[in-house]
């Protein structure tokens, strides 16, 4: 493999790296220190200035719940509706987040969207009038 390839594919690496770090909110240091590592080696591992390792590669999958082939940019980014929702609101307030939270437990309570679809399709019997004849 020439020189520029590999230089690509340690870019690739580390954007999806970087990519699956920030979605998660972990800082640089955070996963440093769960791979025992300097801060910097992971700062150089996502600028694509630093190979990352076998065992390394094993624990960053873990680390961010990707596959390793996703890691690698041989696999396309998953749409993940955890971790979109988990970007989405980490920017917001305490507050905000707890209406966001409150909305989504009123929506878990009030059943799938595919229970009320079916539900309102269904035609709605009439109801007869109690039979007051004494025919019982």
């Amino acid at each position: 493999m020439d020189p520029d390839t590999e230089q690509i594919d340690d870019q690739v690496v580390g954007q999806r790296l970087r990519e699956a770090r920030e979605t998660l909110g972990l800082t640089q240091a955070e996963v440093a220190g769960a791979l025992g590592i300097p801060r910097t080696s992971v700062l150089a591992v996502e600028a694509g200035r630093r190979k990352v390792t076998g065992l390394e590669l094993r624990r960053l999958a873990r680390i961010y719940r990707r596959p390793i082939e996703w890691l690698l940019g041989e696999e396309p980014p998953a749409v993940d509706a955890d971790d979109a929702l988990f970007h989405a609101t980490a920017a917001l307030s305490t507050d905000d987040k707890a209406q966001v939270l409150r909305f989504a437990q009123f929506l878990a309570s009030a059943g799938s969207p595919s229970d009320n679809d079916e539900r309102s399709a269904q035609p709605r019997r009439k109801r007869r009038p109690p039979d007051n004849s004494g025919r019982g």
